[in-house]
């Protein structure tokens, strides 16, 4: 079912969709740079949305409690802390800004099962998980589609990287760089292939989902 679902985001979601302007907090109190950006920019505006959808959901869902409540509401500030500090990265910020929303989204959706619970009103899926022929970890993928905006985020061992959508002629493919080079996941169905900047293309399967 969440496969069906996914292949229906990748695929059939017309570029452009209209997207309501504003973030999910008030841009009059926009207090940081980065939250200028984020109330100036569509795109940024819909993941601050979905990432505020997929937060109230683990906050308040039904397997929340006092304790998870408590270090999810931590780790959020810390999150926020560092979003803001994209800044520091100049004409790349923006692009910081995003990476940074990608990445928490791809955390909540893995770490809490209540952020998961309503897909059909959200701008994101997964994680999938994908077995990797030649790679000795699992790889967990989240994808977010907002507007002309499509990203894949992923996850293996201690490595993450978030990948934009780029020109396929079927599937999907993703493509973008973090520190250690550049990388490409392209998918098909239930399966896809992952090149590293060291090796690949590696041939990939869905293993199960998250």
């Amino acid at each position: 079912m969440l496969l069906r679902a996914l292949s229906l985001l990748l695929l059939l979601l017309p570029p452009g969709a209209a997207l309501a302007a504003a973030p999910s907090f008030d841009c009059a109190k926009a207090a940081t740079e980065a939250e200028q950006a984020v109330c100036a920019e569509e795109n940024l505006a819909a993941l601050d949305r979905e990432l505020a959808r997929l937060y109230d959901l683990a906050l308040n869902g039904p397997h929340a409690s006092p304790e998870s409540a408590k270090e999810l509401k931590a780790y959020q500030r810390g999150w926020v802390k560092g979003r803001n500090a994209c800044w520091k990265d100049g004409e790349a910020a923006n692009d910081c800004v995003a990476e940074s929303y990608v990445l928490r989204i791809h955390e909540l959706r893995e770490g809490y099962m209540d952020a998961r619970a309503a897909d059909e009103v959200g701008a994101s899926l997964g994680p999938l998980a994908y077995a990797c022929d030649g790679l000795d970890a699992g790889l967990s993928a989240v994808f977010v589609n907002v507007g002309e905006a499509r990203f894949a985020s992923l996850k293996w061992r201690q490595n993450a990287v978030v990948l934009s959508q780029a020109i396929a002629a079927s599937g999907a493919r993703y493509t973008g760089k973090n520190y250690a080079g550049e990388h490409e996941f392209w998918t098909k169905g239930r399966e896809a292939s992952l090149t590293l900047p060291d090796r690949g293309p590696l041939q990939c399967q869905v293993d199960a989902t998250g």
